[in-house]
């Protein structure tokens, strides 16, 4: 989110003519922006009212009739209200000047980025597309062009359209030599292929990502160990090795993700262990080291390991959806009846009390 947000910036703009701008901050443009959240409304099945944490439930009238700034708009990005981010881009699309119309499609890109993180990616597709309608394609910021190629698929699995979006922006970036960008949207790209089940592309993919980055090559590697591809994930591990210190984090959690394709859960527990005591704020090491204790037959050592993550950074690590789920199968695991129904409402309240919107509450495996 933060990379896609760093295009933004507050520059001089450009007149344009008023009637193509005018349909550019139209509120016909804009649907109902849904306020419900699912972790509200978990709270309210499984929470009695008076152990409820209390949250922010932004309405329309509290964002309203003025231009919102972009370090506000942050602070609803990294605070993950993305009903208030919701409410206030559209509000500040609405009430900037016609002539701004390089603004007002910034402002559109908090707007998209809101909706689809408050998981109402259909509404930003077809917000998209009105908005396509109104005055083309010229002018839309890189982030706002990523966005729209990424909606597609979020939206309704159509992720071959979101394939043949990204495409075309990473031929621009070829063209324009924009590296940091190529590789970024190679990702995507990548991550459409493997929800589509296309293991060739994939590795084509990664086939083509050329670098000399130590993160780059273990970010390539480690994506071959998810499709199987084990001796090439080796082959990058070394390359990886040649160039950063034997002891490094990063050589360690590849050498433990490594032994996991390999199953051999006893070392690569060792290594996770190796990387948390000396980085307790890694939140992969410690998720993964808790997985480790569940292959090795040890559920309680799994609980209680990821539960000192999440009440030592209760806004990272508690908040973190994969966290939850893993936790909440340890529980599954582990107990039954009223006990896991109060040690799920536990975590509930927990993780309510720090979350922002759009928590995804099947993490709790409630039904």
């Amino acid at each position: 989110m933060s990379g896609l947000l760093s295009g933004i910036r507050n520059n001089s703009q450009s007149p344009t003519t008023s009637s193509v701008h005018r349909s550019l901050n139209d509120p016909r443009l804009f649907e109902a922006t849904p306020l419900r959240d699912a972790l509200d409304e978990a709270l309210t099945t499984y929470v009695s009212a008076d152990s409820r944490p209390r949250r922010e439930a932004p309405t329309p009238s509290d964002f309203a009739r003025r231009v919102h700034g972009y370090e506000i708009l942050n602070q609803y990005v990294v605070s993950g209200q993305w009903r208030a981010l919701a409410l206030a881009s559209e509000a500040s699309i609405v009430e900037t000047l016609a002539e701004e119309r390089r603004t007002t499609l910034k402002y559109w890109v908090y707007r998209i980025l809101a909706l689809t993180q408050m998981g109402a990616s259909e509404v930003a597709d077809r917000e998209l597309g009105r908005l396509e309608r109104a005055g083309g394609l010229r002018g839309w910021p890189f982030e706002l062009r990523v966005l729209r190629a990424q909606v597609p698929g979020l939206a309704y699995g159509a992720w071959t359209v979101s394939v043949d979006r990204l495409s075309a922006l990473l031929r621009g970036c070829r063209r324009g030599m924009e590296r940091e960008r190529e590789f970024r949207v190679s990702l995507m790209l990548l991550r459409c292929v493997v929800e589509m089940g296309d293991s060739g592309a994939a590795a084509q993919i990664l086939e083509g990502l050329d670098s000399d980055d130590p993160l780059v090559l273990s970010a390539a590697a480690r994506m071959h160990l998810q499709l199987g591809g084990i001796p090439a994930a080796e082959r990058l591990f070394v390359r990886v090795e040649g160039m950063v210190d034997k002891d490094d984090k990063l050589t360690l959690m590849n050498r433990a993700l490594y032994a996991v394709a390999a199953g051999k859960w006893e070392t690569a527990r060792e290594m996770f262990a190796k990387v948390q005591a000396a980085h307790p704020e890694h939140l992969a090491a410690g998720n993964n080291l808790a997985l480790c204790d569940l292959y090795l037959g040890q559920p309680q050592s799994m609980l209680n390991g990821l539960q000192s993550l999440m009440s030592e950074a209760p806004a990272a690590a508690g908040t973190s959806e994969e966290l939850v789920f893993n936790y909440c199968t340890g529980l599954d695991l582990h107990y039954d009846g009223a006990k896991l129904r109060d040690a799920k409402a536990k975590k509930l309240v927990e993780v309510a009390t720090w979350a922002g919107d759009g928590f995804d509450t099947a993490s709790f495996k409630l039904t």
